[in-house]
């Protein structure tokens, strides 16, 4: 998102750089991109537990699996986002970096990653309406994500960890996941 939740939502915010298939952007060229894999780092079983992971789908690879809620997720937790790429075997933070920011109203204001989560979950469609998320077990039934636009920090090709961190209102990390991610320009 989660999202770096949403994930997932978290990664809302986060993941609007990712596709399955061929995606073109602003500079007119066409990439590849393909989920790798969804990992939770770290996540407060008394707010959530997130069971996640990337399944191929129609020669799609997609994000599959659940999300328990456990207690109400709203504004007053939030969410921060960071882009990672794989250069000599590790991952390295790039300089594009979320800030800490309202989790519903970042979902609200989401383009690319929440609207396929919401078409493609149990997730509703209005966060603001819905917002704080009650506790519930949204599913995912495939959800792949449209990259509308590369971000200029992200050289086109390579390895990539999208990371979201979510703060539940007390400041301590509620939890903590991250998306891998291959960009091949084609």
């Amino acid at each position: 998102m989660l999202i770096w939740k949403v994930l997932l939502i978290l990664f809302s915010s986060i993941l609007i750089f990712v596709e399955n298939g061929l995606s073109p952007t602003t500079a007119g060229k066409y990439f590849e991109v393909n989920l790798d894999r969804f990992d939770v780092l770290e996540e407060n079983k008394n707010i959530w537990e997130w069971n996640v992971k990337v399944k191929k789908i129609n020669k799609t690879r997609s994000l599959v699996g659940y999300s328990l809620f456990n207690a109400p997720v709203g504004d007053d937790f939030k969410v921060e986002g960071k882009v990672l790429k794989k250069q000599g075997g590790e991952y390295r933070l790039l300089p594009y970096n979320m800030q800490p920011a309202p989790f519903c109203s970042t979902l609200a204001k989401d383009e690319y990653m929440y609207p396929e989560v919401a078409k493609n979950s149990d997730f509703p469609e209005d966060v603001m309406t819905n917002c704080p998320f009650k506790p519930n077990n949204y599913s995912f039934y495939g959800v792949s994500i449209s990259m509308k636009n590369v971000p200029k920090i992200i050289a086109p090709s390579g390895d990539y960890a999208i990371e979201a961190i979510i703060y539940d209102p007390e400041s301590s990390i509620a939890a903590k996941y991250r998306l891998y991610v291959t960009i091949i320009q084609v």
